[in-house]
Order: structure tokens, then sequence, then C-alpha cells
């Protein structure tokens, strides 16, 4: 795909990104350097009123049951095509690719082709409509809708605050890989410097992804065996980024990892709902 002139507005996120990151960093401090407990599996229940709860307590093995919310979100997607067949939609996957679309494959009903992710509305329509007057390419918007759930946790205090911020950090991720695509479409950083974000985040969701596997022992409940999946998923794409790709190579990957990720993440959470 052609570079894009307007995406959303450049004073976008980075407020919000930077207490994400100090958020993250004092769960780091907290709870880095702490050996495996033993203790059990946290329970999880779904439950129908949330409660607020402090995200940076220290690690304590004292055994309690909380009620937390996940918020939800919502993603705007430019949807290509949408096929009976799995062969038929790879086909038209793989031409878009060639030109710089994620060409991503999201099975339902049909197979629909996926070109890329927005988390404005507006955004999407913007590039849809530029797809349409510059390159003659018709497209839909597919809404992607990942729901709040809300849950009553019982565990050690340590594990259910590093569960918390370990599905913030995931929905921080999909945004950041969001970002750094489209700032390479828009020719605003080098590959290298794309590659070098890519591994920042990776580096941090590897220890998020190493303190849950020492907080729960197994066998471990399927929300933790997700989101330690969903952060190892991203860990293998960024540990081959080499910053030697090309802008558009770099930004079509990371479109379909992006795509990717918030489809581990809507498994999880409609796993979780029906707990």
């Amino acid at each position: 795909m052609q570079t894009r002139k307007r995406v959303y507005p450049s004073e976008r996120k980075p407020a919000k990104w930077v207490s994400y990151s100090l958020l993250f960093l004092s769960a780091v401090i907290l709870f880095s350097g702490v050996a495996a407990r033993s203790g059990g599996d946290a329970v999880f229940e779904t439950v129908a009123t949330p409660s607020p709860i402090p995200l940076d307590a220290a690690f304590d093995e004292t055994r309690e049951t909380r009620e937390i919310t996940l918020n939800g979100s919502v993603w705007y997607a430019l949807q290509l095509g949408a096929f009976e067949t799995e062969e038929a939609a790879g086909q038209l996957a793989e031409q878009f690719q060639r030109r710089g679309a994620a060409g991503y494959l999201w099975p339902e009903e049909r197979f629909r082709v996926l070109a890329a992710v927005y988390p404005e509305k507006e955004d999407a329509q913007a590039v849809r409509q530029q797809l349409r007057d510059q390159h003659d390419v018709d497209s839909y918007l597919f809404e992607i809708s990942i729901p709040s759930v809300s849950l009553r946790m019982t565990g050690m205090r340590g594990q259910i605050d590093i569960l918390e911020a370990a599905f913030l950090h995931a929905e921080e991720l999909i945004r950041q890989m969001e970002r750094i695509s489209e700032t390479l479409d828009r020719q605003e950083i080098t590959p290298a410097e794309a590659a070098e974000e890519l591994n920042t985040l990776r580096e941090q969701v590897e220890l998020v992804a190493l303190r849950m596997e020492q907080r729960f022992l197994s066998p471990r409940n399927a929300a933790v065996t997700g989101l330690i999946g969903l952060m190892r998923d991203y860990a293998a794409f960024a540990r081959e980024k080499t910053g030697q790709e090309s802008n558009a190579l770099l930004s079509r990957q990371l479109k379909y990892q992006t795509i990717q990720t918030i489809r581990l993440l809507l498994e999880l959470t409609d796993e979780l709902r029906n707990t």
C-alpha cells in the first residue's frame, strides 16, 4: 500500500503510553527477583458487578478474592473480501500482501481478508476512501469488538496483581504495534528505529510472561496460559526483526501481527466470558 497522508492526529497516545510504561516498570521492580511459589492456581468466576483495585501492590502471598473488570475495546478493520473457502481467501490475501496489506485471514462464518486495523472509525474510513480514490480498491469496514469482562479472582494477591497488569500490557501492546506500523507507512521512522521499538516491547512482554510463569505453577488457568502464549507469540515475531527490512515489508508484517494479537486477546476474552 502507498504511504497514507493521514491516519490519526499526531498528538495521540504518548502520555498514555508513558503512564502504562511507568505502571509496568513499577510492576517489574515489585516482582523481580522473587522465586516461584506454591499455593495453587487462581480461580476465575464471571461476575456482574465490578470494583476498582490498585495495580501497584507489592507481591504478597496472602490469598484473597478480588473482583476486577477487563476493559473492552473496538477495532475497525479494512476488509478486502469474504469467501466461503480458505483457499479462495488465501489467493486474495497473497495478492494484497504483495501490495503492502496484512492479508490476514479472519475465519468466522466465512473467511474474511483483512488489510489493517485502526482504533478509530474515522481513521479507517479515511483510509478506505483513499484506497478507493487513489488505488481503485473497494473495501468494507469490519468491526472487531473485544468485550469487557468482570471477573472474581481467587488466589495469591501477587498473582492477581501481575495478571491484571498483564492484561493491561496486552491491550497497550496492540496499540503500540498499530502506531509503529502507521509511522512506518508515513516514513516518519526507519525500519531500524521501528525494530528497536519492537524489541523494547519484546523485552517487556517477555519479562511479564516470565513473571506469570513464576507466579502460576502448572497446570495453569486458561487465562494465564492464554496471556503467556499471546506474549510469547509477539516475542517470537519481534525477535526476527533486524531493521534491514524495507518500510513496506516491515509495516505489512506488523499489520499482520497486530491483527493476530487482537484475535488471540479476543479468543481469551471470549473464553473468560464463558467461564
